[in-house]
């Protein structure tokens, strides 16, 4: 019996540690950028999903509700922070946390972001450290909706 139980909890601990994965979708239209930042978060733990543009990380969000998602401003057709807009009016991500990650680096650009509904800012270029300590901030602390 003792084996037994020895047995499920390991399972359970298991089955924990899965569900406790976070998932972060990553969305640049810049793939080196997007695959960078996918690696640096898949090592530090997290599952990542990718998207190149805002159509396609459309689509993923019609199967997946990721735990955060990072975006990028500047990109063909609809931009980050449109998208950002969007998602905050659809229930199903209106309390998921969205980072902005840009080059641009005017206080109207921070602004903007945060305007329209991003909960941070993070200014290109960036370091791994930084990227990873912004996303945790998010993922292992309760923060309030923005």
């Amino acid at each position: 019996m003792s084996k037994i139980q020895d047995l499920l909890k390991k399972t359970d601990a298991t089955d924990h540690e899965m569900n406790a994965k976070s998932t972060v979708l990553v969305i640049d239209d810049e793939r080196a950028f997007c695959d960078v930042v996918a690696e640096i978060l898949s090592n530090s733990g997290y599952e990542v999903e990718k998207a190149y543009d805002v159509d396609q990380a459309l689509s993923i969000l019609q199967n997946i509700r990721p735990d955060l998602i990072l975006v990028d401003i500047m990109m063909p057709g609809v931009d980050g922070l449109s998208l950002t807009r969007q998602l905050r009016c659809d229930p199903c991500h209106a309390e998921t946390p969205i980072i902005v990650a840009s080059a641009k680096s005017t206080p109207e650009d921070y602004d903007n972001a945060i305007q329209s509904g991003a909960n941070d800012f993070l200014l290109k270029p960036f370091s791994a450290s930084t990227l990873r300590n912004m996303i945790d901030t998010y993922l292992t602390q309760p923060h309030p909706a923005s």
